[in-house]
């Protein structure tokens, strides 16, 4: 998202923000939109999406995403639970979806990067 102008936040915006991450980061396993967000947190839209970008350097999206992905890893690692589950336990409703995301934050499939932490 491309910002017109640069992207200035109030100190009620931060706090929706960080409150925002912080669900984030402890309900990453539902279904999250921006728009249930932003009515959550009581901020626009708009001003959620810049906000999310301006901390974390990524779109909301793929903040997401990351959460998923690194959640994943420790799985990958800790467990020997079928790539199918932890898909499934990370909220993607395709295990295809999971290891494409996966792939495109790792470079790795979930079965490479789990033989790589076990070599």
């Amino acid at each position: 998202m491309q910002l017109s102008k640069p992207f200035r936040m109030t100190p009620h915006d931060r706090r929706c923000i960080e409150q925002t991450i912080e669900f984030i980061d402890k309900h990453y396993r539902e279904r999250l939109s921006a728009d249930q967000l932003a009515i959550e947190f009581n901020i626009s839209k708009p001003k959620l999406q810049a906000g999310i970008q301006a901390v974390t350097g990524l779109t909301l999206h793929n903040y997401i995403l990351k959460v998923r992905v690194e959640k994943a890893k420790q799985l990958l690692e800790d467990t020997n639970e079928p790539v199918k589950y932890i898909a499934a336990a990370m909220g993607f409703k395709r295990p295809s979806h999971f290891i494409f995301t996966f792939k495109g934050f790792t470079s790795l499939t979930p079965i490479e990067y789990r033989l790589r932490c076990i070599a």
